[in-house]
Parts: structure tokens; C-alpha cells; sequence
């Protein structure tokens, strides 16, 4: 860190860069902090930032496009002067003691400049329009803005800028398939621009602007003196612009296409197979998306903007085949298109059935193939495998591979107005609130009472933090008795009955809180859902690495019984350990992770007293 006059915060975004990471942040040890923001990267990138590089602020959000997620990192940074390079850009020693000078001069300009000298399989291209680039990197966080484009997204600059005098390097592309692929992926940004400008696709783009891209670069720009590399850049070039104009055609395609989603099932489920309806709707954004839940789960869907409309799965159908089939031929009447049945099983697959749907998508079991025309085979090792599920069910009706994101709950302003109003009269909003799932959905879900108890007051003697007591009505024997158990210190700190009316306000209770500890659940689930920190524990039969998503052991952590105890699981699922859940609760006493937990209480809860 250098001894600036001007403090400066060095800032970034990203995803899977365990190749550049170190020497991005070796190059940036100029400035007075350095914040990342990674987009839930699958390689060692968290890891290497965590354990090399202690100092930097770390943080993970999931992905939605370039400029929300440069403007989150922006308002993560403390000082007003920022460096906003990527992680595969490389500043040299003239250009960080310019940056210094330069800043460090109260300049008048708001922005400063900078030329990137492009590098191609470890050598710099010459001659060509690479080279003639020019972004904005330095700059006054107050000052400057990047625009809501989802590709090639623009600082907005609120005063002067200049140049800078020396260049930096861009260290772009491993190689031409990581060239590839990244092209491929700002096609598919550009085409969602195109469909919302209603731009339609036509001869001419999927034959003339890619042969004029290839020409222009390669020949016009002089790509040629560049040789076989220049070749390869100039027909990458050109296929990206091809593919531009497929994603848009297919885009268009999906237009007046109907698609059902059932998924009849519990609130976390319902919510993480919202996932489907928003990658359908982002791929087609002209289809209609129906959603078809239980009643009581519709609240968690409630405002998705990606849900056209949400059909009602009601209790009866399941109790009466007669209503069932009525239900079912009810549904045909709609006409679907398309049917992803994520509930799979023989109610749903009977309404997929008569749908009359010419696309039936489902998972693969010995009966399925009766219900569906297209099958996958789920694999429960898979990590994330909750949400990686569905997002195959999702894959097998675009044809594509879609990121892994996870789903997002919608609440209106007047919701989230009204919940802090629910708190203020009950609670000092100047300390921290931490939900406390103190029961699971049933007893082979719930940590017994007395190492609940054992938890409660573990948080409360760690932190200065208010409990907010989440139980099911019926379970308030339960919840009084993990009360009775707790020290007196930490029952004054427990708001055993707060009044909530319905779940949209419990949701947008929970998006206040400053934390949720407790069993997993739909409740978990839902405050990931509204990025609250989230502490869970396991019961001994679920399979954490099915519904530990976005687990990055900072903002939210785990703990299972199998992390302790492997040998008693071996190679068997969990489930197969349900008849033996109560009695394996007792080995998963709190002093194997409480370190684990005054961990999260440090890094996620305001204002926590010494540890």
C-alpha cells in the first residue's frame, strides 16, 4: 500500500480468473484498498484471493450484466478516487506513478483515460483497431456512473476527462477458444439489446456484417501484418457478429410460444425452480412463462417479473383423481407450447401428460417416459445440485447452456417501507437483527432444543445482536421450550412474537434483518433470496450439496453433520439416514462449529462485541 496523499481504492469484478488473479492484485498494491467483487467464480479464484491476499475486501454477488455490477463495486468503495481495471489488465510502473501524480494533483477532470496495448497468445498485435481503444478507469466515484448497457457498458462521466500518457496492457485471451467464447458471450448480450430495440434480423446481418467485420479488421486495420494470429482474430470477429443475429432470431423465434412450469411442491423448492421461469423469459423474452405452485407458496413468486401467470396447484387435485383430471384437462384448454415438470412426480406427470404439449420436459425415472418426450438425468453429487437440476430442465427446451444463477424474490417499496415500520415499533433498529430459524418444517428437521438453546446463547454472548424468533404457528409449544432453555441474558434479547400478517411480510421483515441463523429451510432459502447473510444447519438426511447454494463460507456458511463425520455417510445419500435423523442429531452438538459460527457473527453482523 502506498503513502498517498489522495486515497484510492483499487476495484473489480470477476469470474473464474485464477489465471490473472494474483498479478492483479500484485499490480494494484499501490492503492490504499482493494475491493473484488467475484460473480460466484467455479475455479480457485475465492480461494486465492481469501488465503494469498487477506487485505482484500472480498465480496460475491450473483451476475446480472456488466453495469449493475461495476456500479455495486463502486458504491463498496470507501475513498473517491478509484481504479476500476479488469483482472486481466496490467498497469506498468510509469503508469501507476502517473496515476499517483495525477491524483494527487486535484485535477480539475472528473475521468482520466487510458490506451490498452492488446496481447494475443503472449505477444502485443500491432497495427490493427485494437490498439486504437481507449476506457476509462481512473476516476471520481461521485462523479461517474456506467450506463445500464448490457455489453460495452459506458462510464457516464458528470465533468472533464483526458487521456492518460502511458498505455496499459490487456492480457484479453489465453487463447483463440477463450477468445471465442467470450465474443460468444457479449453476442448473446448484444442480441438481448437488439430484441429490446426491435431491431429483427434479416439476410443482410447474417451475411454482410460479418464479412465486412472480418474485412475491416483484417484488412483495413492491417490485422494481416499480425499473421496467423491476425487471421484468427478477424474470423472470431466476424462469427461474433454472425452469432449476434442466431441469439436474435432465436429470441424471436420464442415469441407466442407458451411455457407451464410446475412445480408442486415446498416454498425453497417453488423458489429455486423460479429459476427456469427467469431463464426462459430472458431467453425468449416474448413467450408467455406460466408458473404452476401450491397456493400457500405463491407469495415467493409474487412481482417476479418473469411470470406471466401463476396457475394455483390446490390441495384437492392431489386427494381426488377425478378433480385431478378435471384440473388436468382444464390445463389442456391453454394450449401449452412447452411443459417442464420440476416436480416430477405421478400428479404432475399426468397434468404434463394431457397438457397436449408437442415439448414434455421432466427428470428420468423407470416411469417418466410415459409423461415426457424429453428426459434428464439428474446426478445428486453435483454441487448445487438443486439449482444445476433445473437449470438442465431449462437447457433441454432452449438447446443452450445457461449460468447457474440463483433466484431472486421481488418485494415493492411500499413492502419493504412498511416492514421497518413492523420492526421500529418492536425492536432498536440501531442494533443488529438476526431471524432465528429455531424449528425445521418437522422434527427430523429441527436441531434438538437444548443445542438450539446452546446456540442462542452462544450468538448473544458474541454479539450485542436482537433474535427474531421464525417458527410455524403450530410449532409454538416447540419454539417455548428452546425459549425456556435459554439463559435469562439471552432471552432479553429474544422477540419471541412479532405479528406478521401473511408471507410477503414476513419476506420483507427478513429482508431488514441484518442475518438468518437457524435450520435450513424455506426460510434460508428466501434470505439468500434477498442477500441476507445466512448461517445453516443441516439436518443428518438432507443433501447439503443440493441446497447449500452460494455458500462461500464469508456471507453465508454450513455446517452437516457429514462435514464431521464423514465415515458414518461414506458413499450413501443422505436420505438413506432419514429413519436415523433424531438420533444422529445428538453427534452434531454446537462445539463442532462454533468457531465456525462466531466467525459469521464477526464478518456479517454490525456492531458485534469482541470475541
Amino acid at each position: 500500500m502506498s503513502e498517498l496523499n489522495t486515497r484510492i481504492s483499487a476495484l473489480a469484478i470477476v469470474f473464474n480468473e485464477e489465471h490473472n488473479i494474483r498479478e492483479y492484485l500484485q499490480n494494484m498494491s499501490f492503492a490504499d484498498e482493494i475491493v473484488v467483487v467475484d460473480s460466484f467464480s467455479t475455479d480457485r479464484t475465492p480461494q486465492i484471493i481469501k488465503e494469498e491476499f487477506p487485505h482484500v475486501r472480498f465480496y460475491q454477488r450473483v451476475f446480472d450484466d456488466f453495469s449493475s455490477q461495476r456500479n455495486y463495486t463502486i458504491d463498496l468503495a470507501n475513498n473517491e478516487w478509484v481504479v476500476f481495471f479488469d483482472a486481466d489488465e496490467r498497469v506498468t510502473q510509469q503508469g501507476i506513478e502517473e496515476i499517483v501524480a495525477t491524483v494527487n494533483s486535484n485535477p480539475e477532470e472528473a475521468a482520466f483515460w487510458v490506451k490498452r496495448i492488446f496481447y494475443y497468445q503472449g505477444r502485443p498485435l500491432v497495427n490493427n483497431s485494437f490498439n486504437e481503444d481507449r476506457t476509462a478507469r481512473v476516476f471520481r466515484k461521485s462523479l461517474c456512473r456506467y450506463s445500464d448497457k448490457l455489453v460495452h457498458e459506458q462510464l457516464s462521466i458528470n465533468g472533464k476527462s483526458r487521456v492518460l500518457k502511458h498505455a496499459i496492457h490487456h492480457y484479453s485471451f489465453k487463447d483463440k477458444e477463450d477468445f471465442l467464447q467470450k465474443r460468444l458471450q457479449y453476442s448473446k448480450l448484444k442480441a438481448k439489446e437488439f430484441h429490446k430495440d426491435g431491431i429483427r434480423p434479416n439476410i443482410f446481418h447474417f451475411t454482410v456484417r460479418p464479412a465486412f467485420r472480418f474485412f475491416k479488421y483484417y484488412v483495413l486495420k492491417f490485422g494481416f501484418v499480425n499473421g496467423r494470429r491476425g487471421y484468427e482474430i478477424a474470423s472470431i470477429l466476424g462469427h461474433h457478429v454472425y452469432m449476434r443475429y442466431v441469439y436474435l432470431k432465436e429470441m424471436y423465434a420464442g415469441e407466442g410460444k407458451k411455457i407451464l412450469v410446475i412445480q408442486q411442491k415446498m416454498i425453497g423448492d417453488v423458489l429455486a425452480s423460479s429459476v427456469i421461469c427467469n431463464t426462459l423469459k430472458e431467453n425468449c423474452p416474448a413467450s408467455q412463462v406460466d408458473y404452476m405452485v401450491h397456493d400457500f407458496t405463491k407469495p415467493v413468486i409474487e412481482n417476479n417479473p418473469n411470470i406471466d401467470n401463476i396457475i394455483v396447484f390446490k390441495e384437492e387435485y392431489r386427494k381426488s383423481r377425478l378433480a385431478l383430471f378435471r384440473f388436468a384437462l382444464s390445463i389442456r384448454k391453454s394450449k401449452y407450447d412447452a411443459v417442464i415438470d420440476a416436480y416430477n412426480k405421478w400428479e404432475s406427470g399426468i397434468i404434463t401428460l394431457f397438457s397436449g404439449a408437442k415439448t414434455r420436459i421432466g427428470y428420468k425415472k423407470w416411469y417418466t417416459s410415459f409423461f415426457y418426450d424429453k428426459t434428464i438425468s439428474p446426478d445428486w453429487k453435483a454441487p448445487n445440485s438443486a439449482l444445476v437440476h433445473r437449470m438442465q430442465l431449462a437447457e433441454a427446451l432452449t438447446g443452450q447452456q445457461h449460468p447457474v444463477v440463483y433466484p431472486k424474490i421481488y418485494l415493492s417499496e411500499s413492502e419493504v417501507a412498511g416492514a421497518k415500520k413492523v420492526l421500529e415499533a418492536s425492536l432498536d433498529m440501531s442494533l443488529p437483527v438476526i431471524m432465528i430459524s429455531v424449528l425445521g418444517s418437522d422434527e427430523i428437521k429441527s436441531m434438538p432444543a437444548p443445542e438450539m438453546a446452546a446456540i442462542l446463547d452462544a450468538i448473544v454472548q458474541n454479539s450485542n445482536a436482537q433474535l427474531l424468533f421464525n417458527y410455524l404457528p403450530k410449532q409454538v409449544d416447540q419454539a417455548r421450550e428452546i425459549y425456556n432453555l435459554c439463559r435469562p441474558e439471552t432471552q432479553q434479547r429474544i422477540l419471541f412474537d412479532l405479528y406478521i400478517r401473511g408471507l410477503r411480510e414476513f419476506m420483507a421483515v427478513l429482508s431488514q434483518c441484518d442475518a438468518l441463523i437457524g435450520n435450513e429451510g424455506g426460510a434460508v432459502n428466501m434470505a439468500k433470496a434477498l442477500s441476507v447473510p445466512t448461517f445453516t444447519i443441516f439436518s443428518p438426511w438432507i443433501n447439503k450439496g443440493s441446497w447449500s447454494m452460494l455458500n462461500d463460507d464469508e456471507t453465508h456458511m454450513a455446517v452437516h453433520l457429514q462435514d464431521f463425520f464423514p465415515e458414518i455417510y461414506g458413499d450413501r445419500h443422505p436420505k438413506e439416514f432419514k429413519e436415523k435423523s433424531l438420533e444422529l442429531y445428538q453427534k452434531l452438538k454446537p462445539e463442532l462449529f462454533k468457531d465456525k459460527l462466531l466467525r459469521f457473527l464477526k464478518l456479517n453482523v454490525k456492531q458485534h462485541m469482541p470475541i
